[in-house]
């Protein structure tokens, strides 16, 4: 798809997720590219700013609604590339409260979490303190070779063919949260114990323990969004069980990709065999993971 915006009147919609292009146009207002509204016209804006028009290009093999953060980390991509172009400086750090900005522009909600895993390299733990301005510190762990190796070797993810989109669940979790029903109160704090305990796992280099947090996670996410997990998934995740130490969808639930912490290393065939088995089970897919230690990065190109 090819979007072209000649008139400011054109970025009306950066802020309607489904508008064509509105990811894009909302990095354009929120990096600073152009201003709107203005009394300026773009064309304006750009000659005197600039000197002259920006043609982004973006693209991503993922399919939507997959659960693994990808508009996210496509807008930090994309943040980081307009900040390069128009000489302007940033870090990891801006880049992540930068994001978090542009989906509350966007009205798609969303936090930090999907950021920091796409834009900080290796394994880490990411917090915020209960305050305004909200702040992001991220803990990178330190881990042995041998249990990185391992982790990478124990740990698949398994497209489930079903997409979903975060947005109603989210809605819906956050009015629950602020009419403090209970339960959810409860698993809020639950959700924060089990993220340092699963620290605390991959430190320990513990794989069975990173796969009872995987396990835990999966139903404290049950309780914060009913309903996140479809007839089909249940089935995929009873029939893998034998095979797991622990599973979970990624994102919010309701489909996309399940990540799957396997009993023996290198097991992709034997969980696809699994699911071959499975009567009606179309569309799925499995694939090996490698862990990406350093994070963003900016090539220039010819």
């Amino acid at each position: 798809m090819e979007i072209v915006c000649e008139r400011l009147e054109d970025l009306k919609d950066h802020c309607v997720p489904h508008a064509p292009g509105a990811l894009l146009k909302a990095v354009c207002v929120c990096s600073g590219l152009v201003t709107y509204p203005s009394r300026q016209s773009l064309e304006e804006q750009l000659l005197q700013r600039w000197g002259g028009g920006v043609e982004i290009h973006t693209w991503s093999l993922l399919p939507h609604g997959s659960g693994l953060g990808t508009s996210s980390i496509l807008a930090g991509a994309v943040l980081a590339a307009v900040y390069r172009c128009t000489g302007r400086t940033y870090d990891t750090d801006s880049l992540i409260h930068a994001v978090l900005h542009l989906e509350q522009m966007l009205t798609t909600g969303g936090g930090w979490q999907d950021q920091v895993g796409g834009l900080v390299g290796g394994v880490k733990v990411a917090r915020s303190k209960a305050c305004l301005p909200l702040r992001v510190e991220v803990e990178r762990l330190t881990l042995s070779e041998d249990f990185l190796l391992s982790l990478q070797q124990h740990l698949l993810l398994v497209y489930t063919g079903k997409t979903r989109l975060a947005r109603n669940l989210l809605q819906d979790t956050v009015r629950r949260w602020y009419s403090r029903v209970p339960s959810i109160v409860e698993n809020a704090g639950q959700l924060v114990d089990n993220a340092e305990e699963c620290a605390l796992a991959c430190t320990e280099g513990s794989l069975p323990r990173l796969g009872a947090c995987l396990e835990r996670y999966w139903g404290q996410k049950k309780v914060m969004a009913p309903g996140c997990e479809p007839a089909a998934v249940r089935i995929m995740m009873d029939a893998l069980r034998p095979l797991a130490l622990g599973q979970t969808l990624a994102g919010a639930g309701g489909g996309g990709f399940l990540y799957l912490l396997t009993r023996q290393p290198q097991q992709g065939e034997v969980v696809r065999q699994v699911l071959n088995n499975i009567q009606g089970l179309r569309d799925f897919s499995v694939h090996l993971v490698e862990l990406d230690m350093d994070g963003i990065s900016l090539l220039k190109s010819s």
